[in-house]
């Protein structure tokens, strides 16, 4: 009776590692809105690290007529788990280096517009998202808000 209970153990351990492999690695989703003539251009970049670490870089572009700023840069960085079709991070630090181009803009916008990025990492550090698919080359979640964010690598 033992050893059956200590090889249903170990398989849950190994289905577990088996989850964490696949998502161990890089990943990257991209995502376009317009609203009133604003259109608003997500690139997200996700590395999962075997140890449990993980990094994030949103390279946000946004134009309005001719007025643009290209690939704002939102970094953070932070601890992740995964356990039964559920991935849990927790984003530990979170900055805004520069963007890569800025015309027509002001520097009071482009604070204004920093800042909004930023709070979206800030304001809720703790993310609960349920993994709806996962393989080697695709990993599609539904974050708490039932917004699906879809990566390939």
């Amino acid at each position: 009776m033992k050893i059956l209970v200590m090889l249903l153990i170990m398989m849950a351990e190994l289905s577990a590692m088996n989850q964490n492999g696949l998502l161990v690695g890089k990943w990257q989703s991209i995502s376009q809105t317009q609203n009133k003539g604003t259109l608003t251009i997500e690139k997200e970049y996700l590395s999962l690290n075997a140890n449990h670490t993980f990094s994030i870089l949103l390279l946000v572009s946004v134009q309005k007529g001719d007025a643009f700023v290209k690939d704002l840069q939102i970094k953070g960085s932070g601890i992740w788990k995964a356990h039964k079709g559920t991935m849990v991070y927790v984003i530990k630090t979170v900055d805004v280096p520069f963007a890569k181009e800025v015309y027509r803009i002001s520097q009071t916008s482009l604070e204004q517009l920093a800042n909004y990025f930023k709070h979206r990492f800030d304001g809720q550090p703790i993310r609960i998202n349920s993994i709806t698919q996962l393989n080697t080359k695709q990993l599609s979640m539904i974050n708490e808000n039932n917004k699906e964010t879809y990566y390939t690598r």
